[in-house]
């Protein structure tokens, strides 16, 4: 992949400001394919078409839990990134986000695969495949949670649900907007949207965004660079062109975090670094381009095709905990250097339609799929037992007194290749019942190489997702659902015995109620689910090299979200899940006992987000509010050892200044009484601190 300068990328952005044409016009409003925010954009309330069934349905009436943080919450809270948000919605915890540098996060408790990461939706598109740098939200209108399985409709993926980023779309009226953005730890962020047209057919848009950021971890610092140049064309009102593109550059010292001295975290502060400065920044390149084309055929057909390229690279040097030598807090690192490529193309093809048989109104839903994911692995690494030749004191650490040379330890392709039929017809068989009858078709060829031992294997196999779901309306206000569904996820690698794993499978089961009241300003839904996932993998204890089966992993609970806006001023989002995540059934050699819980999944979560206008005149307003988040205990080892995260409970302050129509002013406090606590762990030695007490100030202009 080629990459840019910072230079020519800033120069790039100057061109597309200075481009100010007065031939805008108003864009027209797209067909029920698309994904587009239509709703007010000072209220909590939005509710956007959703990507969960692929139709433009009302909520009551859509069989399933979704969820939305909207474009004010993000503003409100001044998020940047997706792990800014994810505390809102119920069911959804942070995971291990390797050192810094990707999005991880899970659903209703199932972890995600630590080679590749999580799989997310973009425009409701499987376009993130692969490796995924942390995603800058400059160029995000909303991020929608999709609760249950949707391999129905995107093939394989985690029971749990999965996470749809819907991106900002070109205008054909001018706007843009400046974000300057400074706080605690020397973190400093400067952004920029800007949308108009180009010709009376044509219009872009562009996101920029730029980080410099030091830590409240010593010696950690990270830069991080986010372009995103979009392009519409619309040749009439039936066909419109997209062309989408983003690119990320991330350049930051590997941290793996704060460790647990037999099994008590405390010993070390916080701030604690126990990596290697002098190991330089780690550099990750991420790109991706799309194309979508969209056509109405007529008042009831329209048709979407969509070409999508997507490539990472990782480079760079890290020293990481390995084992802690003695009382007095000698710490045995390892070195890795990680080489770390992956590519993927997607084709996607889709006729979504409405027609009636007899009484019985349809709307259906057939695509097709292919994509084709390489992913290039090559560690090297210096790692021994009992070693001090990388040796650090975690009570008086001494930087760079030795920085041992690294030898290649594997070397690995994978490669996935896909073809996917995938169909759907929601029926309203009258005006309160409804179904969901959906499937999907997947074919899979699996190829694995390992370079250096060099082995090799690879599988064919062929999987049906089916879907069902009834929605049951008991008046304008209310509805019941239910459903139950299959989902898959590909298992990388092979066994000790060099034969590839099965994937693994997994049945959901949920019945849920949504409800309205005060003229559609309250919105609020329950969810029971039941999850069963088998085929789930695990470090080999017998050799760390390979993976093996777990067993089976059960998840069951209960989710409650609330979206309200009782009067103008007022907005609040309340989201509390009860989660019980376990292994259910485990194999004897895994070392991983039946009962043990999962990896970072509390049984408790809760969320309450406040915003409150306290003074308005004209244009100009002052809001207030904050943000309470409690999460429980949580197990912070694999093997559930007795090592757990604790408690914790963070209380998080906004504000927000309106000056006029085009300045506004915004004041975040973060961790208000500087609350001790852990986001995530993998191991004992490798736990995710979370951050201190942190204040931020920023400056948006916006003009047109």
């Amino acid at each position: 992949m080629t990459t840019f300068s910072s230079q020519s990328i800033f120069g790039m952005t100057c061109l597309w400001l200075s481009i100010q044409l007065v031939y805008a016009q108003d864009l027209q409003v797209l067909n029920a394919i698309q994904l587009t925010a239509t709703a007010q954009k000072n209220s909590f309330l939005e509710e956007p078409e959703s990507a969960a069934t692929k139709f433009v349905l009302d909520p009551l009436k859509t069989p399933q839990n979704v969820q939305v943080v909207n474009q004010k919450m993000i503003e409100d809270i001044n998020a940047q990134r997706i792990s800014d948000v994810v505390g809102l919605v119920s069911g959804v915890s942070l995971l291990n986000p390797t050192g810094g540098i990707w999005d991880n996060y899970s659903f209703r408790g199932f972890n995600t695969d630590q080679t590749i990461g999580v799989a997310s939706l973009r425009n409701g598109l499987t376009s993130y495949l692969g490796l995924n740098v942390a995603h800058d939200l400059v160029n995000v209108e909303r991020i929608e949670f999709l609760k249950g399985p949707e391999a129905a409709l995107y093939g394989a993926g985690e029971p749990g649900g999965v996470l749809n980023i819907v991106t900002k779309k070109p205008e054909f009226e001018p706007h843009h907007s400046i974000e300057l953005r400074g706080g605690s730890y020397n973190q400093y962020r400067s952004a920029i949207d800007s949308t108009n047209a180009i010709t009376e057919t044509i219009a872009y848009r562009l996101g920029v965004a730029y980080e410099n950021n030091k830590s409240f971890r010593d010696e950690v610092q990270n830069n991080k660079l986010f372009v995103a140049p979009q392009l519409t064309w619309k040749p009439s009102d039936t066909t419109q062109v997209d062309y989408d593109s983003e690119y990320t550059v991330l350049n930051t010292l590997f941290d793996r975090g704060v460790l647990a001295a037999n099994q008590q975290l405390g010993a070390i502060p916080n701030s604690r670094f126990l990596g290697e400065k002098d190991d330089g920044l780690m550099t990750v390149n991420d790109y991706l381009q799309q194309v979508r084309i969209q056509h109405q055929w007529n008042p009831m057909w329209s048709t979407q095709t969509i070409l999508n390229y997507k490539d990472n690279t990782w480079r760079g040097f890290s020293s990481e905990a390995y084992q802690l030598l003695n009382a007095q807090g000698d710490l045995n690192r390892e070195r890795r250097y990680r080489i770390y490529d992956t590519t993927s193309y997607l084709f996607s093809h889709d006729l979504t339609g409405q027609f009636n048989t007899g009484s019985l109104n349809h709307r259906l839903f057939i695509g097709m799929t292919y994509s084709d994911l390489k992913v290039q692995n090559h560690l090297l690494r210096y790692r021994k037992k009992g070693s001090t030749s990388s040796e650090i004191n975690i009570y008086d650490p001494i930087y760079g007194v030795n920085l041992p040379a690294v030898t290649s330890v594997y070397n690995t392709l994978e490669r996935q290749k896909n073809a996917a039929l995938s169909l759907s017809d929601y029926i309203e068989i009258n005006p309160k019942w409804a179904v969901l009858l959906g499937g999907r078709y997947d074919y899979y060829q699996q190829d694995y190489r390992e370079f250096i031992a060099g082995i090799q294997g690879g599988q064919y196999f062929m999987h049906f997702s089916p879907k069902v779901a009834v929605n049951y309306l008991l008046d304008d206000h209310a509805s019941l659902f239910a459903s139950v569904g299959q989902s898959f996820h590909l298992n990388s690698g092979l066994d000790i015995q060099q034969q590839p794993f099965k994937p693994e499978k997994a049945w959901t089961y949920e019945l849920g109620t949504k409800a309205k009241w005060l003229d559609d300003r309250i919105m609020a839904s329950v969810s029971l689910f039941h999850v069963k996932k088998q085929n789930v993998l695990t470090t080999n204890p017998l050799n760390s090299a390979y993976m093996m089966p777990v067993g089976q992993e059960t998840s069951r609970g209960i989710e409650f979200d609330l979206t309200a806006q009782p009067v103008d001023p007022l907005n609040l989002k309340f989201a509390y899940a009860y989660t019980d995540a376990i292994v259910s059934k485990s194999e004897e050699s895994s070392g991983i006992a039946k009962g043990s819980a999962l990896l970072n999944s509390p049984k408790h979560h809760l969320n309450l987000l406040v915003m409150y206008d306290v003074w308005q005149a004209g244009a100009s307003k002052i809001g207030l509010g904050g943000n309470i988040q409690y999460v429980s205990a949580r197990t912070g080892n694999v093997y559930d050892n007795g090592f757990n995260l604790p408690s914790y409970t963070l209380l998080n302050l906004n504000s927000y200044y309106q000056m006029n129509p085009k300045l506004k002013l915004q004041l975040n406090l973060n961790n208000l009484f500087n609350t001790i606590y852990y986001t995530a762990s993998v191991k004992d030695e490798w736990v995710a601190p979370g951050h201190p007490r942190e204040i931020f100030l920023s400056i948006n202009y916006q003009f047109n």
